[in-house]
């Protein structure tokens, strides 16, 4: 039998309630407020995001125009061939990563968007070999990827720096000593997280280098794609076209210090640098990417 109260306990009961559930309301519009800043935080953050995203990607592609416009202007000399039509070939290969990466997932577009960069920065290369300038007198040593090789690996680092430190003007020998650095931090790059046993692993029937015996370069390249979750073959076929690219701007510099091109004056050699540096930088990120859990598709 329910037990009788007075109208004061009665009045106390429905005081205590309506306490009770004025403290309830305030506790969800202070948690809900909480919640809404947040969101409106992380809204904000991503569409800052978005914008700068936006600017990078109109800045490369007006870079990239004006570079391309500008060599298709330049007249063909015996002396830079090699590294012109090896630009010409990097675009192509951009072109299809172009038309297809909309269809691509985020980690695709992310680094199709870096491919249009190094597009630019290849035809800024040729351009400013097929370009003479004046000689300038200061140092070409500075870097921007410290931290991306040192948190690979102290020798990826140790190597890079000691390839800015040769390339020098007044190096007799910085063409061989630059070379030979920045090709040995790119060839370690991708064989870091694409060794030879780990991609015939995933696929046993790959395609071989030139001695037949080690894996070919594509197929590494092919193989960390997939452990990025990117694995379509217009990236992949980009991505060899530059290193093929960034190998024949090798040649091309050697020559420039020792062969009939002359001395590269600090403009050129900077441009030259930062070429380079910039695919290590690519390469980089693309190592970075690589996912340990992610099982290899292809």
């Amino acid at each position: 039998m329910p037990r009788k109260i007075s109208p004061a306990q009665y009045k106390r009961m429905v005081d205590d309630y309506n306490r009770k559930l004025k403290q309830a309301v305030t506790n969800y519009n202070r948690d809900a407020a909480a919640y809404n800043r947040e969101v409106k935080r992380a809204v904000d953050k991503h569409n800052r995001e978005v914008r700068a995203h936006n600017a990078r990607v109109r800045s490369n592609r007006q870079r990239l125009n004006a570079e391309i416009a500008r060599l298709d202007r330049q007249r063909s000399t015996t002396r830079y061939v090699t590294v012109q039509t090896s630009a010409i070939a990097l675009h192509t290969a951009y072109s299809r990563v172009d038309e297809q990466s909309e269809l691509w997932n985020e980690r695709g577009q992310e680094l199709a968007d870096l491919a249009e960069a190094e597009t630019a920065n290849s035809a800024q290369v040729a351009n400013a070999l097929l370009t003479e300038t004046g000689a300038e007198t200061e140092e070409v040593e500075e870097t921007s990827i410290t931290h991306e090789l040192s948190v690979l690996s102290g020798d990826l680092h140790n190597r890079w720096e000691g390839a800015l430190f040769a390339i020098n003007p007044r190096n007799p020998d910085a063409a061989r000593h630059f070379c030979t650095s920045a090709r040995e931090v790119i060839v370690e790059l991708i064989n870091m997280k694409a060794p030879d046993a780990a991609v015939l692993r995933a696929k046993p029937n790959c395609e071989r280098g030139p001695d037949g015996k080690a894996v070919a370069r594509r197929e590494k390249i092919g193989y960390l794609l997939n452990l990025n979750g990117a694995g379509y073959e217009a990236l992949g076929d980009f991505m060899e076209t530059n290193v093929n690219d960034v190998m024949n701007l090798f040649s091309q510099f050697n020559k420039g210090t020792h062969g009939t091109a002359g001395r590269f004056d600090i403009p050129t050699l900077r441009t030259i640098k930062h070429r380079v540096e910039d695919s290590i930088r690519f390469l980089s990120t693309l190592v970075r990417g690589v996912q340990p859990t992610t099982r290899d598709v292809g």
